[in-house]
């Protein structure tokens, strides 16, 4: 589920909002989760906020699990800088939110626990990430001018792998590329590919595969290869709003 969030993408502009929902499917299962994503930004703040629901079978076995992920910073020189960072789940008459609060100056990151609405603990994270996962994939194009083309970006990011953060970016090629042209029945985008190193579901790789409208650098079409060992999460854009 928690891939769901990053199907959801933003638009960078001056002051815009854009609301964007998605589906995602899961072979004979048929649709397994909606998302809908809020992107606000102006000159100064942003704020992006998602929200999965399962949905039909998956709902049933999650015990009608609902996700919400915020990112919330400001904005210097065209780049997202977070500062607050909440992820929130539902699972039955259970929640769980956590509070990841970025210290920049002093490079630390810390963590918030609450249980059904009761603080339990403040925690340091081992690491220090410059991002959160929304934070960088609205950032990417930002990081691709400034380091130029390469074979490999690696990143940093909050919700990345579990010891640092890393997150590795990609634009495949050759059969790669051919395969991914073919699943998404020949999509236009700029088709890239991440690698979270943060498994979800056993049999996938936490790799993640997405199609960008370079227009608007929206997403319209993802996927998680291998979920189970059954098949493929994919996930597409079913709506787009954006308010000047």
């Amino acid at each position: 589920m928690r891939y769901i969030l990053l199907f959801l993408v933003a638009i960078f502009a001056y002051s815009k909002t854009m609301i964007a929902t998605y589906d995602a499917k899961y072979g004979i299962f048929g649709t397994i989760a909606t998302a809908k994503g809020v992107f606000e930004k102006n000159e100064t703040n942003y704020v992006i906020s998602t929200t999965s629901k399962a949905e039909g079978i998956a709902a049933t076995l999650s015990k009608h699990m609902v996700q919400k992920y915020i990112s919330k910073g400001i904005v210097k020189n065209g780049q997202l800088i977070p500062q607050t960072y909440i992820s929130y789940r539902k699972k039955g008459d259970t929640t769980y939110k956590r509070v990841y609060v970025f210290d920049h100056k002093n490079r630390k990151i810390y963590r918030y626990k609450y249980k059904n609405g009761k603080f339990e603990i403040k925690e340091t994270m081992p690491y220090y990430t410059p991002d959160d996962v929304l934070s960088l994939y609205f950032n990417l194009p930002y990081y691709f001018k400034k380091l130029g083309k390469r074979n490999l970006y690696v990143f940093y990011a909050l919700g990345g792998r579990k010891s640092d953060g890393r997150v590795d970016v990609t634009f495949p090629s050759g059969d790669e590329l051919k395969e991914l042209k073919s699943t998404f029945k020949n999509a236009k985008g700029i088709y890239i590919k991440g690698n979270l190193y943060n498994k979800v579901f056993a049999g996938d790789k936490g790799i993640l595969y997405l199609v960008i409208d370079p227009q608007n650098w929206v997403t319209v079409a993802g996927m998680v290869k291998n979920v189970l060992k059954i098949g493929n999460l994919k996930g597409k854009i079913t709506s787009l709003k954006i308010k000047e």
